[in-house]
C-alpha cells in the first residue's frame, strides 16, 4: 500500500498543470507485485491518461517496484484480478451514454428576435421547420456563442412538433454523439448505434457545436456517413458550429466539404436598432416596459451577445422589483454599475498579466514563440479569456499574442473543447474565471 503511496505521488510531482493534476489525483493504484491497474474516475478519462501518461506512470512505477504489468481499468468495473494485467475491452458506465436531449420548449421563433444580423438564418430555419422536403440539406450555423444557434434548432424541432407533423426530430450535441460512438465502440455494440442514427429512425438530425469534434477521426467517419445516408434519403441535416466550415481545424476533408455542401449561414453579432429590440423583448417579458433612455444605456454598453443582453435587463428589472422602485436610467446605472466597472477595467494587457501571473510566468514568455507545452496552453487560456471579456477583433487579440488569425481560431477551439470534455479543465478555467472577476470587484 506504502509503495502504491508513493507512486502516485512520484507522479503527481512530474506535472506541473493543475488540471492535469487535478485529473491524475482521482487515480487510484491497485494489484500485486508482478501487476498493477491505474483504476480512473470514467471510461473517458482512462482513455486519456493511458494515452498522455502511461509513459511517465511506467516510469514511476519501475523506479519503486521494477518491472511489473501494468494496464487501466475504470472505477466501479468488474474486473478479476486475474485479469486486470490483460488488455481488454472495459465497458463504460451506463451513465455516460449519449441520449437525445429534449427540445427547450422556450426557444421557438417567436420568442427569436429578428434583425439585419440574423433574418436570413432566421428565414432559412422557419423554412425547414415548415416544408417537409429538405431543401437545404445539410443546413450550417455559424457564429459566435450566444448568438441563437441552438435557439433556431430548439425552434426548428419546436415548430415541426406544434404543427403536429408526423416528421421524427432527433437534437444531439456533438459531445453526446462522440459519447455514443464511443461508448458503442467499448461495448462492441456498433449496430445499436448505427441503428439509432439511421436514415430509417429521424427525419430531422440536428447536431450542435460540430466543432468539438475536431481530431476524433473515427467518429468523424461515422459522422460522414450518417450524413450520406440521410440526404440520400431525402432527409434533412442541420449543423451549427463555431466558425465556417473552411476555418474548422482537425476535420476531415471530406467531412467539411459535406458541411459546406448545403446552405451555409452566420449569425452576426446583434446591431444597436437588433438589440433594442432584444432589450425591450426580454423586458416585456418580465412584465416591465423600459424607458427608451434605459434601453439606449444598455444597447451602448453591452456589446458581446444576446446572453449578455438578456443578463443586463434582468439585472435592472430584478433591481427595480425587490428595491420596489421604478426603472429608471439612474437605476440602470446602478444595477450595471458592477458589470460595466469591469468591462472597461478589463483589456488584453490586463488579461494578460493575470494569465501570466497565475501560470507563473513573465508576459514576455506568455506572447513568444515559444511551443512548450506550459506555455501554449496558459496563452490559449489567456486568448480564451480576452475573447469572452473583450470586444476585440480575433485579428486584434492575434497580433498581441503574436499570432495569425487561423491561430487563435484553434486556441479557442482547444479551450472550448477541453471545458467541455475535461472536468479537470472545466473547474481550472472556472476557478480563473472566478479569480478574475474577484480581482475586479
Amino acid at each position: 500500500m506504502n509503495d502504491f503511496c508513493h507512486i502516485k505521488d512520484s507522479i503527481l510531482a512530474e506535472v506541473s498543470l493543475a488540471s492535469e493534476r487535478a485529473l491524475l489525483e482521482q487515480i487510484e493504484i491497485s494489484g500485486d507485485t508482478s501487476a498493477l491497474t491505474v483504476v480512473c474516475p470514467s471510461g473517458f478519462s482512462k482513455q486519456y491518461i493511458a494515452k498522455e501518461y502511461r509513459s511517465l506512470i511506467e516510469t514511476c512505477v519501475r523506479r519503486h517496484m521494477g518491472v511489473v504489468d501494468l494496464s487501466f481499468g475504470v472505477q466501479g468495473s468488474r474486473v478479476a484480478k486475474s485479469q486486470a494485467a490483460k488488455p481488454m475491452q472495459m465497458m463504460l458506465p451506463e451513465a455516460t451514454r449519449a441520449l437525445p436531449l429534449e427540445l427547450n420548449r422556450g426557444y421557438t421563433f417567436d420568442e427569436f428576435v429578428v434583425g439585419k444580423c440574423n433574418a436570413f438564418a432566421f428565414e432559412a430555419a422557419r423554412a425547414v421547420a415548415e416544408d417537409g422536403i429538405a431543401m437545404h440539406s445539410p443546413l450550417y450555423f455559424y457564429s459566435d456563442i450566444g448568438l441563437g444557434k441552438s435557439h433556431l434548432a430548439h425552434a426548428i424541432g419546436n415548430q415541426v412538433v406544434a404543427s403536429g407533423s408526423k416528421r421524427r426530430i432527433r437534437y444531439t450535441t456533438a459531445r453526446d454523439f462522440s459519447q455514443d460512438y464511443v461508448h458503442a465502440v467499448m461495448n462492441n455494440s456498433l449496430d445499436g448505434f448505427k441503428s439509432r442514427y439511421a436514415a430509417a429512425q429521424s427525419d430531422i438530425l440536428f447536431i450542435d457545436d460540430v466543432h468539438l469534434l475536431q481530431k476524433k477521426e473515427k467518429t468523424q467517419m461515422e459522422l460522414c456517413c450518417i450524413i450520406d445516408e440521410m440526404m440520400g434519403s431525402g432527409r434533412q441535416v442541420i449543423l451549427s458550429g463555431y466558425r465556417q466550415p473552411s476555418a474548422l481545424t482537425g476535420m476531415d476533408k471530406g467531412l467539411l466539404s459535406r458541411f459546406a455542401s448545403g446552405l451555409v449561414i452566420d449569425l452576426k453579432r446583434p446591431d444597436k436598432q437588433t438589440k433594442a429590440k432584444i432589450v425591450r423583448h426580454k423586458a416585456l417579458k418580465q412584465g416591465v416596459c423600459l424607458p427608451e433612455n434605459v434601453v439606449e444605456y444598455i444597447c451602448d454598453n453591452i456589446n458581446t451577445n444576446v446572453r449578455e443582453l438578456e443578463s443586463a435587463v434582468l439585472s435592472v428589472t430584478v433591481m427595480a422589483s425587490l428595491m420596489r422602485r421604478e426603472v429608471s436610467l439612474e437605476l440602470a446605472r446602478e444595477a450595471l454599475a458592477g458589470k460595466l466597472q469591469k468591462r472597461q477595467k478589463l483589456d488584453i494587457a490586463f488579461i494578460q498579466d493575470f494569465v501570466a501571473r497565475n501560470f507563473d510566468l513573465s508576459r514576455d514568455l506568455l506572447v513568444s514563440a515559444s511551443r512548450k507545452k506550459n506555455i501554449v496552453y496558459p496563452r490559449q487560456v489567456a486568448i480564451f479569456l480576452c475573447r469572452r471579456y473583450t470586444d476585440e477583433s480575433l485579428q486584434l487579440i492575434g497580433e498581441a499574442f503574436n499570432r495569425k488569425h487561423s491561430s487563435v481560431i484553434h486556441a479557442l477551439e482547444v479551450i472550448d473543447n477541453r471545458y467541455s470534455q475535461n472536468l479537470a479543465a472545466r473547474k481550472e478555467i472556472d476557478y480563473l474565471v472566478e479569480k478574475l472577476e474577484g480581482e475586479l470587484a
